[in-house]
Parts: structure tokens; sequence; C-alpha cells
């Protein structure tokens, strides 16, 4: 039983990071946690590479005129 939990425990680490990676792209934490752990984390972190980079956020417009 010990022998399981050598292999299963690095590997959930590893797709908890993978989701880490990803939390902002375009799946979000959750969908990539789940490919990961279905696909592998390998597949998991090249899904998050291969995904857009999340949209840069401009400030607001601060019109001095119109917000004092």
């Amino acid at each position: 039983m010990l022998h399981y939990a050598i292999l299963i425990i690095p590997y959930i680490v590893l797709c908890v990071l993978v989701a880490y990676l990803g939390r902002r792209r375009k799946w979000g934490y959750w969908g990539y946690l789940w490919s990961s752990i279905l696909f592998t984390p390998l597949l998991g972190i090249l899904f998050v590479l291969a995904a857009e980079p999340p949209p840069k956020q401009r400030p607001p417009n601060h019109d001095p005129a119109t917000h004092p």
C-alpha cells in the first residue's frame, strides 16, 4: 500500500502545481487540475503553455475633469 502512496502523492502535487500555474489562464485552476489528473501533469503543463496568456489589465482612465 505504501508503494502506491509513493507514486500517487508526487503525482497529485505535480497536478496541483500545474493547476496553480494555469489559474489565470483560459480554463482556470480547476480545468487545469482535472486535465492534469486525467492526462498526466506533463500534458497539463503543455496545455498551460499553449493557452493564451492572461489579458493585461489596464488601469482605469482617470480623468480629473470628471472625477475630482
